[in-house]
């Protein structure tokens, strides 16, 4: 049997969990290297609005399920319990591969910002020596947040709370000094309102939303979960959205059209063009906290891809080992595994937004099962319903328009003209996962199908006793 998670994080550690894994590349520098995938000018803020309305229907079915269910390994529990097991598994195992997949996309745009902020302060040899040796840089952030998280979840709540308060210092700052700067006539000359390039931009920013769901894994360890999970996950999706939108508004309207029509977009990022309307420190510290932004999506990535294993490892889909705890209540061979993987991706890695194409495939399937989940649990678990402190009428509809967006969103993705490779990359990698499952079938522990089992077969029983007990009469 394996042992029990210790629940210390709290509402705190929870939205700077959520915060700190969502505010990362996609926003420092999805929101200027978009341009290069799908050319919307300063449309990019009406693509942010856009992907934010399917964010926070997802967002708001999650606090649902999180609150019914909460539990590590989360999005794997709701699926399997509530639709199947197996596509409960399926879908969590291209998940776990994207997440860690999310440490290369993070390293290679670490390394943007990092340099960012070395060349501003006039260090272009350290810049250069960091931009030689990436892979090691991003295998010794790896290391670090391995070893962090092995000492103990409140370690991690600690460490995820200081980051999240210097990230959103560098965001502040990014407000306040730029928002004088904004100029209408900059933002209509860039304005792309082209619904098919929108909407392909949304589908790729909608990248710069995911993560609040690696909360919803580690859900074991949240105290009092059924009312924190929710409330979490809702500030945080509603305050990202938010800061998304200033900060594209504010990076665009600062944009001179001279300037918009020679920037190179490609291998652009919001402190390097924060350097053309910001004094140099204030750039700099925003330059600090996007590498922060993006280091600390590390840490809960690192969380929520060994709560994902620990979880298949209970029900023994994969070796129990997986499931084992150290001293400080923290499963130390999925988090080992979890790091290994990591470090493979990382020396493979390649270019920033092809890394987004495929993290964004593997996500949206998850969501699309995780939206469904949702959408039948009131009509095929009531009992499960029943115990949420979370709820919500019109459940259904949510549900319903998170699956079809994100689908649609799924749709746009695979459209793209370098999509195709990652996509049949995700198929092979389900089809292993397949594989493993089928193998393992006959030892999956799933105690709701046994439990269900019973009930039907005491069920039978109870009639056939009344029954006898009739006909003596």
């Amino acid at each position: 049997m394996a042992e029990e998670l210790r629940r210390e994080l709290g509402l705190k550690e929870v939205i700077a969990t959520v915060m700190t894994a969502v505010i990362g590349g996609g926003l420092f520098i999805s929101t200027i290297q978009i341009q290069s995938v799908a050319k919307v000018g300063s449309g990019i803020i009406i693509s942010y609005i856009m992907a934010a309305v399917p964010a926070l229907l997802v967002a708001l079915c999650y606090a649902v399920l999180s609150s019914a269910m909460p539990s590590s390994g989360g999005e794997y529990v709701f699926v399997s319990r509530i639709l199947d097991p197996y596509i409960g598994f399926v879908a969590t195992w291209a998940r776990w591969f994207s997440m860690i997949a999310t440490l290369a996309a993070m390293a290679v745009g670490d390394t943007i910002l990092i340099q960012n902020f070395f060349d501003i302060g006039g260090m272009h040899n350290v810049s250069a020596m960091i931009a030689s040796n990436i892979q090691i840089v991003a295998i010794i952030f790896v290391i670090i947040f391995v070893m962090l998280n092995y000492l103990g979840v409140r370690l991690y709540g600690i460490i995820q709370t200081g980051m999240f308060f210097l990230l959103i210092a560098g965001i502040i700052l990014f407000i306040i000094f730029g928002f004088p700067h904004i100029s209408w006539s900059n933002l209509k000359y860039e304005a792309n309102f082209n619904f098919s390039s929108l909407a392909k931009a949304s589908s790729l920013i909608f990248f710069s939303y995911i993560g609040f769901a690696a909360i919803a894994n580690a859900g074991g360890e949240v105290k009092n979960a059924e009312k924190t999970l929710p409330k979490g996950i809702i500030i945080s999706t509603v305050g990202i959205a938010i800061i998304y939108i200033l900060m594209a508004l504010i990076t665009y309207g600062a944009m001179s059209p001279s300037f918009y029509s020679s920037y190179n977009f490609s291998n652009g990022s919001i402190p390097d063009v924060a350097v053309h309307f910001l004094p140099i420190a204030i750039v700099m510290y925003v330059a600090f906290a996007g590498s922060i932004a993006i280091i600390s999506d590390i840490n809960p990535t690192i969380l929520a891809s060994s709560r994902l294993a620990f979880a298949w490892a209970k029900d023994e889909i994969v070796p129990q080992k997986l499931a084992e705890l150290n001293k400080f209540k923290v499963p130390k061979w999925s988090l080992i595994i979890t790091g290994m993987v990591g470090i493979a991706i990382i020396i493979f890695a390649k270019a920033f937004m092809n890394a987004v194409m495929m993290i964004n495939m593997a996500v949206l399937l998850v969501y699309i099962t995780v939206t469904a989940s949702s959408f039948v649990l009131p009509y095929k678990h009531p009992e499960i319903y029943e115990k949420a402190k979370f709820k919500m009428k019109g459940l259904w509809i949510i549900s319903l328009a998170g699956m079809v967006l994100s689908a649609l969103f799924l749709g746009y993705i695979l459209r793209l003209p370098d999509a195709m490779p990652g996509f049949l990359f995700l198929i092979a990698w389900i089809t292993i996962g397949s594989i493993i499952y089928a193998l393992t079938l006959e030892k999956h522990r799933l105690f709701w199908r046994l439990e269900k089992q019973q009930r039907k077969e005491k069920e039978k029983i109870d009639e056939k006793t009344i029954k006898k007990l009739l006909e003596k009469r």
